[in-house]
């Protein structure tokens, strides 16, 4: 009886070994029709927000936002890939959707550090919030990255980085102890067009990571990265730094009779799946606010309910909604409204 005890336990511990070794193990992924970095990080290693490190595992992919069905990637542990990971706080879609969670923005105090704050609930994440960006009339850019000491061509966490900047004078001296000079780093993805008026919508912009300038090399300012949400570029440009909060989840869902298109997506790929980010043509001046939800119709020959978004952002005319359920993909310019 004890043999067979004992024999028991070492199959088991061989076992639980066996599935610990395969789960470190790296694996070949064979990309699919509509598939995205964002997706497959999400789908594969529970994480969207590891997919700058998977891409940067695959570097015969030259372009992330353009990754072909065939394609063979390989995907790591995610273990492996968090190793190399900037220490950002990231959470997954689902759990964005569904906990409070604490910013690692500088030493900002988490969200959910005193009691006063444990009843308050979160549309999303607030580091998703804060990278999905938004789509501006006018490019914010007031200066840009242009070198980094080592020559390499991006950075992460705590990289040191060199500026050029359009307004100097307006600086608080970088060389000061209690200086506090922070910027965002955007970039801009691309212009959107609206799918059915083909109207100039604006830039789709999207922030990258934020900065502190720590001092001056040769009368050029230097900034150390204090967050990455994806890797910087040689390139991205600056804007301003302020606080962004992420809107509360209201207590009553909003379901207001409204319509219209859906203008992008968070990335340059045409079609999106639920988690993923969509932009709307639709904002506040129309009357939206943080936290409504509306149907996407699959359009021609006859409107039928495809899935839902939930607006998390709001520009005047645009607004930015993450997709809270999908029954197939998510186009550029299919309606939503109610139905």
């Amino acid at each position: 009886m004890k043999k067979t005890y004992l024999f028991f336990i070492i199959s088991l511990l061989l076992y639980s070994s066996n599935i610990q070794a395969q789960d470190n193990e790296s694996r070949e992924y064979v990309i699919q029709r509509n598939d995205t970095l964002w997706g497959i990080s999400n789908t594969k290693l529970e994480d969207p927000f590891l997919w700058p490190k998977l891409w940067s595992v695959n570097p015969h992919i030259n372009n992330p936002d353009l990754i072909h069905p065939g394609e063979k990637i390989i995907i790591p542990s995610k273990e492996k890939l968090a190793e190399s990971q900037p220490e950002t706080e990231k959470k997954s879609v689902s759990e964005v959707k569904h906990k409070t969670i604490k910013s690692d923005i500088g030493n900002a105090p988490p969200a959910v550090e005193t009691p006063a704050k444990l009843h308050k609930k979160y549309l999303v994440n607030k580091n998703l919030y804060i990278s999905i960006g938004w789509i501006s009339e006018d490019f914010p850019g007031i200066g840009k990255i242009t070198a980094t000491p080592s020559g390499r061509k991006i950075a992460g966490k705590n990289d040191v980085v060199y500026l050029s900047l359009d307004n100097k004078a307006s600086l608080i001296d970088a060389q000061t102890e209690h200086s506090k000079n922070r910027f965002f780093t955007i970039r801009d993805i691309r212009t959107v067009n609206h799918p059915v008026t083909g109207k100039i919508l604006g830039h789709l912009i999207r922030i990258t990571g934020i900065l502190e300038l720590i001092g001056m090399d040769n009368n050029t300012s230097k900034a150390k990265i204090i967050s990455s949400f994806e890797e910087i570029q040689v390139g991205d440009s600056l804007m301003s730094y302020s606080e962004m909060d992420p809107p509360l989840a209201p207590d009553v869902v909003r379901t207001p009779k409204m319509e219209g298109y859906v203008v992008a997506s968070l990335f340059s790929t045409e079609l999106s799946g639920k988690g993923n980010i969509v932009f709307l043509d639709r904002g506040q001046n129309d009357g939206l606010q943080a936290g409504d939800v509306f149907s996407v119709l699959s359009g021609s020959p006859v409107d039928r309910v495809i899935g839902k978004v939930q607006i998390i952002s709001l520009q005047p005319v645009t607004s930015a909604a993450v997709v809270l359920d999908s029954a197939e993909e998510i186009t550029i310019g299919n309606k939503w409204g109610q139905k």
